[in-house]
């Protein structure tokens, strides 16, 4: 597409035209997309990464000056949200390697056949905690990992007593379907009334 018709898209687009604004978003979508797969090296992660990049981009198209390129812009923007997405991975690792470090200190067997099946147990619950929502995760790793009682956690997370309970218990039915049936695909904690 020529310079000038984008021009007049993005003006079209700033004017709040709906079919300017998704023409942008079909003429750039596929660069924003490889721009962050290539970031992310994560298909899904890349894919919400490029959509929020456009919505982002178009919250912010009324104060798009055109002093950069639009593709320029866009990966600006892409790149940014890009590395939001790399800081939460990086700190939920770090979160993730810490956990195994302190329950292995607890769980460690003499026999070193023990201590790798054991491993292997503590990374398939781990995995299984990592699986689950924000709201259901830091309840049960504020429970059994920093042992807080669900007074202290509704504390902690600004909710109230029976909220905590009722996240807690919908957490274990998950976490219990999960690792009692390991070839079973369970990909949600079961209704949750508090959700």
């Amino acid at each position: 597409m020529a310079m000038k018709p984008i021009q007049q898209l993005l003006q079209q687009a700033q004017a709040n035209d709906t079919a300017a604004t998704e023409a942008l978003v079909r003429e750039y979508y596929g660069y924003v997309l490889r721009l962050c797969l290539s970031v992310l090296d994560d298909a899904n992660e890349a894919e919400d990464a490029a959509q929020e990049t456009f919505i982002s981009a178009a919250r912010d198209l009324p104060g798009y000056r055109g002093e950069a390129e639009p593709k320029t812009w866009l990966y600006a923007i892409a790149v940014n949200t890009c590395r939001g997405r790399l800081r939460k991975r990086r700190a939920r690792q770090r979160l993730e390697n810490s956990l195994r470090a302190v329950y292995s200190l607890f769980q460690r067997s003499a026999d070193p056949e023990q201590a790798i099946v054991q491993d292997e147990a503590n990374w398939q619950v781990w995995r299984a905690v990592d699986d689950l929502g924000e709201k259901h995760r830091l309840p049960v790793i504020l429970r059994y990992v920093h042992e807080l009682s669900a007074s202290e956690i509704a504390t902690v997370l600004g909710l109230s007593e029976g909220t905590v309970h009722s996240r807690l218990h919908y957490a274990r039915q998950y976490l219990h379907a999960r690792l009692s049936q390991p070839g079973r695909d369970v990909k949600e904690v079961p209704h949750d009334p508090d959700a």
